[in-house]
């Protein structure tokens, strides 16, 4: 490689499917590797997207993935013990790693999330520029008010900091009472050609004529069961409808038991993980996201590359996506406001044309130039 080309570390914990991984691959996928010399330094080698990592892009771990531990117990403990004290023995003594995989003199460190914010700031690279990324409401870091504090005292000792949505940057500035002089408002990029390709592709059956579709890790915030509570309170009222949801996670098994105790196993479909999850909203009728908690999600960006009209709740930056009663409806989270607006769009059959609008994508691809053209001027 050039030794005049500018040098990006990016800072991430791992590589599973997620709405934050996808951003980072956009980005990855998106840079000028002629200009740009990369390395994605993880904490843990693991996740079903690692493959999907542009081959310029030189990747690093600390630590290995925890699905390969031993079944025996006591393999399994040393294992886990010998990970969390790389990682422990990384935090605290990070310039023999640095200097061993010759990363003192990159142009810029990127902590791709709130996680990462305290690995940076404290990198033994002194010279280089420091950057936060921040994807979503901090106030659900999943960290105490304490460690919170420490995330945003750090963020203001940043060179500069990327929110991904006006709201995630106005929430911390409101809530911690500060001005963040350094940061900055970047929109989440889309790879709308890939989108469109992989729209091509036929979905297997059953999934296809979907009536509401979502895309999601399956945990409580996404607010799956809501989904699957106001389904089932529409066919107990004759409404001949199928829904299906695509992702894995750890509320898989809640949410069949709950789709047995309703008996809608044939109306209620939940597919597990796919590569291509575009194939699927490209069947539906309707995109929905019940989620309690958002950034600035992929998928809705996704959804609307395909002109489908999106039924979601309104958090996070959701609004900065989605216009009201233009190309979807908003609603506030919880079962009875989902269960409202889908009964409101099956009473309403023009509602589906009247939300798809056929110029969106020219729109998207238009905002997406944007998007490139700030993500360029930042590595400068």
């Amino acid at each position: 490689m050039s030794n005049d080309k500018i040098k990006i570390l990016f800072r991430h914990r791992s590589l599973e499917m997620g709405g934050i991984e996808m951003v980072l691959l956009n980005i990855l996928n998106y840079l000028d590797y002629n200009k740009y010399e990369v390395v994605l330094l993880l904490n843990y080698k693991q996740g079903e997207f690692l493959h999907r990592v542009p081959t310029e892009v030189k990747v690093l771990y600390i630590g290995q993935d925890s699905e390969l531990s031993s079944e025996n117990k006591y393999l399994n403990f040393i294992q886990k013990a010998k990970r969390r004290l790389k990682y422990a023995i990384f935090e605290n003594y990070p310039k023999f790693f640095y200097k061993k995989h010759q990363l003192l003199d990159y142009d810029f460190e990127v902590a791709f999330s709130h996680y990462m914010l305290k690995d940076v700031y404290n990198s033994p690279n002194k010279k280089s520029k420091k950057i936060y990324w921040i994807h979503g409401d901090l106030r659900n870091s999943g960290f105490g008010v304490k460690q919170n504090n420490l995330f945003v005292e750090l963020m203001q000792k940043f060179d500069t900091g990327i929110f991904v949505s006006n709201h995630g940057k106005n929430i911390v500035e409101k809530h911690w009472n500060v001005q963040l002089k350094n940061a900055q408002v970047i929109y989440n990029p889309l790879e709308i050609d890939q989108i469109l390709a992989q729209a091509k592709e036929p979905a297997e059956e059953p999934f296809k004529n979907i009536d509401f579709i979502s895309v999601g890790r399956l945990f409580s915030a996404k607010g799956f069961k809501d989904l699957v509570k106001a389904h089932n309170q529409l066919v107990c009222e004759g409404y001949k409808i199928k829904t299906a949801i695509i992702g894995e996670g750890i509320q898989r098994k809640d949410l069949e038991m709950l789709i047995e105790k309703y008996h809608i196993e044939d109306t209620f479909l939940l597919y597990g993980f796919s590569e291509n999850p575009i194939k699927y909203i490209k069947e539906s009728r309707y995109f929905v996201l019940p989620s309690y908690s958002e950034s600035y999600p992929m998928v809705i960006g996704e959804a609307l590359c395909l002109n489908k009209p999106v039924l979601s709740t309104n958090v996070g930056g959701i609004s900065e996506m989605v216009q009201n009663n233009r190309n979807g409806l908003l609603f506030n989270p919880g079962k009875e406001e989902l269960y409202k607006v889908i009964k409101l769009v099956l009473d309403n059959p023009s509602l589906e044309k009247i939300l798809s609008k056929q110029d969106s994508l020219v729109e998207l691809k238009e905002k997406n130039n944007r998007i490139f053209q700030q993500l360029d001027q930042l590595f400068q």
